[in-house]
């Protein structure tokens, strides 16, 4: 234990785990906020799509509503996260325990029983926020291939009328 009495090892150990679990948590937390602001560039970018689409009308021929299929799906993916639709967004990011909360429920109790708490709670509020940004990355990543997917395959009858 590299000189350490066994209870300075437990708590450096678990000071250690806690700033670990606090940064994990900052950091999804921050990818969750990025993940939300791509998702909204996204949206935004189906709307200039879409104003460009309507301009082009005439130029685009008969058949110049077919990206509008492609934009029409990749939108709804990007508003159930957006507006929090559907039980996978409707949840707040887990933050863990409320600090004054916490304190008054420990404040009696040895600072080991609550740092092991504190790790314990910090680690549901993570596991709680990954559904959710999962869920996040999902829908983005499907709104993008089918935006891509779609355009480009409404090219060809573009083309060929």
């Amino acid at each position: 234990m590299g000189g350490l009495a066994p209870n300075e090892h437990t708590r450096d150990l678990l000071d250690a785990s806690l700033a670990l679990a606090q940064t994990q948590l900052i950091g999804q937390l921050t990818d969750e906020t990025s993940l939300d602001g791509r998702t909204t560039g996204t949206l935004g970018f189906n709307g200039a799509l879409l104003a460009v689409d309507v301009a082009a009308r005439s130029l685009l021929g008969p058949y110049w509503w077919a990206p509008l299929i492609a934009l029409g799906l990749a939108t709804l993916c990007c508003l159930g996260p957006a507006l929090a639709v559907g039980s996978s967004f409707t949840r707040n990011a887990d933050l863990g325990p409320p600090a004054n909360a916490f304190y008054r429920i420990y404040v009696g109790q040895s600072s080991a029983c609550a740092r092991e708490q504190l790790l314990d709670d910090l680690d549901t509020a993570f596991l709680n926020n990954a559904r959710r940004v999962r869920a996040k990355q999902r829908a983005l990543l499907a709104a993008i291939l089918i935006l891509a997917v779609g355009l480009i395959a409404s090219t060809v009858p573009i083309g060929l009328a």
